[in-house]
């Protein structure tokens, strides 16, 4: 039986799986991002922000599902297959956020709660082993692996809280999940196709340009508060 793996493996017999994995891979990719960008110019809350924004979480799903096999089978990427990972966890977490209207927590909130901090673990991980290793993309996933802290931080003060979140609340923690989850894919995007010469440049840009559309959302939904 072993030896009937191997042989298939020599032969690529993966190939086979591997190739349609990838269509699938880029197109929800494709599509994760055109719904993404889309959602920014609608109105918050209506009928097409919702269907767009299930769209979204299936397509950051399929990606994850997609990632973790083509990542074995093909050259394996640890960055490229965090980054999947985290954009998937932010957009589920994103998501139960925005469904979260009383307060009701339940246990897939703490798993993705624990989920985090693992990736977080496992982000400061490499940054630890390309530091020593004077690989200069240490000080990148230094810097994903705080925002994975503060994520982490995060859902423990919340899950913690029993009471029923006020609006602001919600509706800002889901938008920086879902904005952040924006920009983990577009990273992903920008990194593969290489766009920038600096590589630490394609892996920062997407978070440098995007943090700002989310603190100007962030204050519009707290002036709707006030």
């Amino acid at each position: 039986m072993i030896d009937s793996v191997i042989y298939m493996i020599n032969k690529n017999y993966y190939l086979d799986i591997e190739l349609p994995l990838l269509y699938i891979h880029i197109l929800a990719g494709f599509i994760s991002l055109v719904v993404a960008y889309t959602i920014l110019f609608l109105n918050k809350g209506d009928k097409r922000h919702k269907k767009l924004g299930m769209i979204y979480v299936y397509g950051m799903t399929t990606i994850f599902l997609t990632a973790i096999p083509l990542s074995l089978l093909g050259e394996f990427n640890p960055f490229l297959f965090i980054i999947a990972i985290f954009s998937f966890y932010l957009a589920f977490a994103g998501y139960r956020q925005g469904r979260d209207r009383e307060g009701a927590r339940e246990r897939i909130d703490n798993v993705l709660a624990i989920f985090i901090q693992l990736t977080c673990v496992v982000f400061y991980s490499f940054a630890i082993g390309l530091f020593l290793s004077g690989n200069s993309m240490w000080r990148t996933t230094l810097l994903f692996g705080t925002v994975a802290l503060g994520f982490g931080i995060n859902d423990y003060f919340r899950l913690k809280k029993t009471e029923k979140p006020n609006y602001y609340d919600r509706t800002s923690t889901h938008l920086i999940l879902m904005l952040s989850g924006t920009i983990a894919t577009t990273t992903a995007f920008i990194v593969t196709i290489e766009l920038f010469s600096a590589e630490w440049v394609n892996w920062t840009f997407p978070t440098f340009a995007l943090v700002p559309v989310i603190i100007y959302f962030s204050l519009r939904e707290k002036a709707k508060k006030t």
